[in-house]
């Protein structure tokens, strides 16, 4: 009997610790390269050259956080950034090869078009071979930027999906860019 008083007992303390480990999550603004993601503490910054398809090399950035193991949303979170301001005629192009990258990392299971704050982007669900699974958004911005966010966890836990949905795209001011329609610049105040 006293067994039974003690499984609510550690429900709570369990949710209290998931709910602890969820509260490290928080808002990530980088004005520099205009955007802003939730992410699982501070993420790591590094630099390196991207290359097209056509062998264009383009200054870029990853920043990288990990929700911690025993997290119900553990898992790896991305967000890439590529300057193609150098490579102007090669932006119509860039959505597609970005998402051919994550498809070949395994099975898709989501590959379609898609709007945030009516940029044109495309959104990918990938599983991986090693039972992992990758939600992915991809956009260029008018500012001849390409975002590429990425989440990666475990097919048993909850898709990150407010890790996806958290990605804006500010401007010079740090002003979050919604248009009013797509293709539009027209923006929503």
């Amino acid at each position: 009997m006293r067994v039974l008083r003690l499984i609510p007992a550690l429900l709570a303390l369990l949710f209290v610790s998931n709910t602890a480990l969820a509260q490290d999550w928080g808002e990530y603004v980088n004005r520099e390269s205009f955007f802003t993601v939730n992410f699982p503490g501070d993420p790591m910054v590094a630099d390196f050259t991207y290359k097209t398809a056509k062998g264009t090399m383009l200054p870029a950035k990853t920043f990288t956080a990990v929700a911690p193991g025993d997290s119900i949303l553990s898992g790896t979170y991305a967000m890439t950034v590529v300057d193609y301001n150098g490579a102007k005629a090669e932006l119509p192009t860039a959505i597609e090869e970005a998402a051919a990258a994550i498809r070949a990392k395994g099975t898709v299971k989501y590959d379609g078009k898609n709007m945030l704050d009516n940029h044109l982007s495309w959104r990918l669900t990938v599983e991986t071979p090693n039972k992992r699974r990758i939600l992915a958004e991809i956009l260029i911005a008018q500012n001849g930027r390409l975002y590429i966010s990425e989440a990666e966890t475990a097919l048993d836990v909850p898709p990150p999906a407010q890790y996806q949905a958290s990605m804006q795209i500010l401007d010079e001011n740090g002003v979050r860019i919604r248009y009013r329609s797509v293709g539009s610049t027209e923006r929503v105040r």
